[in-house]
């Protein structure tokens, strides 16, 4: 068994991935660093380069946490949501309440990474895998947000709703003191009948 099997070294691995993560979302990709992760943890320095190959290897973890945990946030949200036919405009106030929620500066700083992520991710191969993921996990927890609120979506359509979503949120970013979540309501709100009509 080695170090980073035991229990200790275990804990230890999982406390500086939770570090790294946890700066990403706070800080971007460059507060990732091998001595802020070692300080947030609490851990000696030499245990990020024990513990991971190199910078990219901790930041490929940091990554996927940061996922994991706007993952979880979201699908709480999802199972908030009552079962009951909404029209266009509760629908689309829904998914972006439930999607892009800002109501704390803690639910503004995980979409902004999540955004980041999306878009930074792409000039690595294993960290765009990652994203690639998590936007099947997404994709999927709108449908069951659509199911919930008597709709129905094919796969493309999803695609398309999720598009329009990035859209609307990417340009909401660029105006300050833009309401996302707002900016998302509208844009969907004229493309929600079409994308995703009403069960029989």
């Amino acid at each position: 068994m080695t170090a980073a099997t035991t229990p200790k070294g275990e804990r230890r691995r999982a406390a500086l991935v939770a570090a790294a993560g946890e700066l990403l979302v706070e800080g971007g990709f460059e507060s990732v660093r091998h001595r802020a992760v070692a300080h947030r943890a609490h851990i000696p320095l030499a245990a990020t380069t024990y513990y991971f190959e190199s910078l990219g290897d901790l930041l490929s973890h940091a990554v996927a946490y940061a996922g994991d945990r706007d993952v979880a946030a979201v699908r709480a949200r999802v199972e908030a949501v009552s079962r009951r036919k909404r029209g266009d405009s509760a629908l689309a106030k829904v998914l972006a309440s439930v999607f892009f929620a800002s109501d704390t500066d803690a639910d503004r700083g995980a979409l902004v990474s999540r955004y980041e992520r999306m878009v930074l991710c792409t000039r690595d191969p294993e960290l765009t895998r990652l994203q690639a993921q998590m936007r099947n996990v997404l994709a999927e927890l709108h449908v069951e947000v659509l199911a919930r609120s008597g709709r129905r979506a094919a796969p493309t359509d999803v695609e398309r709703l999720m598009a329009i979503e990035d859209g609307a949120a990417l340009a909401a970013f660029t105006a300050q003191g833009a309401d996302v979540p707002r900016a998302v309501r509208e844009a969907l709100v004229t493309v929600v009948d079409d994308l995703a009509p009403v069960l029989p």
